[in-house]
């Protein structure tokens, strides 16, 4: 007889194969055109077994963009804060939004949220609440407590935090959404973060 454990394991292994395959019909059929048949087929599990794992579509793809959400809130460690130079955590967090920004399915799934937004509104807020609203947010708390301690001067936390994101992601998320340049170098990511934190730090520089 298989051991509890053994058994919690294949569960959390068919758990993330039945996401995968889920993340592939969404990038490859939209979120309107998949159907929960096509997932389960595509997972090779039977439909009673995918809904086992899943209520319905949307939890669904919730779960696969939230574990997007959840990397790019681990970009900037809240404990990289107070004591380490601003500098250093910014350009730390501008080098993994960009990597994971730019990757493949990033931008894949990127142009299905955009497709989609219109026909299902009330899932496209509710998964920007859960990711881009939420990377702001906590990026705004840090430079809010490099503000407090005088490290930065920084007025407008939330405000700075979506214009610093933006300088980083911009043009570069553009052209590969649109084909032009899939892959940038990692000499022309790092020159475009270290550009992007020089700019705000100038900006935000505290008053002597």
């Amino acid at each position: 007889m298989a051991r509890p454990g053994a058994k919690a394991n294949f569960s959390a292994q068919k758990h993330r194969a039945i996401q995968e395959a889920g993340a592939r019909v969404f990038l490859r059929e939209g979120y309107g055109a998949a159907t929960m048949d096509l997932i389960a087929g595509e997972a090779g599990v039977a439909k009673q077994t995918l809904y086992n794992h899943f209520r319905n579509k949307e939890t669904l793809f919730r779960a696969i963009v939230d574990e997007l959400g959840e990397e790019l809130l681990s970009a900037l460690d809240p404990r990289h804060g107070p004591g380490r130079a601003p500098a250093a955590v910014l350009e730390a967090f501008g080098r993994r939004l960009m990597a994971l920004m730019l990757r493949p399915t990033s931008l894949a799934l990127h142009r299905v949220l955009v497709a989609e937004a219109p026909r299902f509104p009330q899932l496209a807020r509710t998964i920007y609440a859960a990711g881009p609203e939420q990377t702001v947010r906590q990026l705004a708390d840090y430079l809010r407590t490099e503000a407090e301690r005088g490290a930065l001067r920084v007025p407008e936390p939330e405000l700075s935090a979506e214009q610093f994101i933006g300088m980083l992601v911009g043009h570069v998320q553009l052209r590969a959404l649109f084909g032009v340049q899939v892959a940038p170098d990692a000499a022309e990511l790092d020159r475009t973060v270290a550009h992007a934190v020089a700019c705000f730090l100038r900006a935000h520089a505290p008053e002597r």
